[in-house]
């Protein structure tokens, strides 16, 4: 079972985990979406992992001989919900076929740029180090299970 206080927060931040069609995939430990087909027939959908401090959605497609990322967004809670702090796009000649390998890292380091800007408008000092162990900690905990 989800826990109860991480599923209130994330039906009301979160649309597109309220909606009856979101399915959960327990062996790759992720939220779907209902996904739509194209008239050249690929069919797209997002791919949800949360924490009780971010959200990763992934955008991506499929089509008849490949899986492919079109984008990632990530998201913060603020208490009562969600920001978006940072995204990134591929397609058209940039496209990128989807590896959790890639996604994962690539997450790591837009949340890791994400915090530099934020630290460096306060002022503060922290190793590239230090910010990138963070952030990947942060990327880990969402795709942590969520159910038991």
């Amino acid at each position: 079972m989800m826990n109860k206080s991480l599923q209130l927060i994330a039906s009301k931040s979160l649309p597109a985990l309220s909606g009856e069609s979101l399915t959960y995939n327990a062996a790759k430990n992720v939220f779907l979406t209902l996904g739509y087909t194209s008239a050249a027939n690929n069919t797209y959908f997002k791919a949800i992992r949360f924490s009780n401090r971010l959200a990763v959605y992934y955008d991506i497609g499929q089509g008849y001989a490949r899986t492919f990322l079109n984008g990632i967004t990530l998201f913060c809670w603020n208490g009562k919900k969600a920001h978006i702090i940072a995204q990134k796009f591929w397609g058209g000649a940039n496209w990128v076929d989807f590896s959790e390998y890639f996604a994962k890292q690539q997450s790591i380091l837009m949340l890791k740029d994400f915090l530099a800007g934020q630290l460096k408008m306060q002022g503060a000092h922290v190793s590239e180090q230090e910010i990138l162990a963070f952030s990947r900690n942060m990327i880990e905990e969402t795709q942590r299970k969520q159910l038991a």
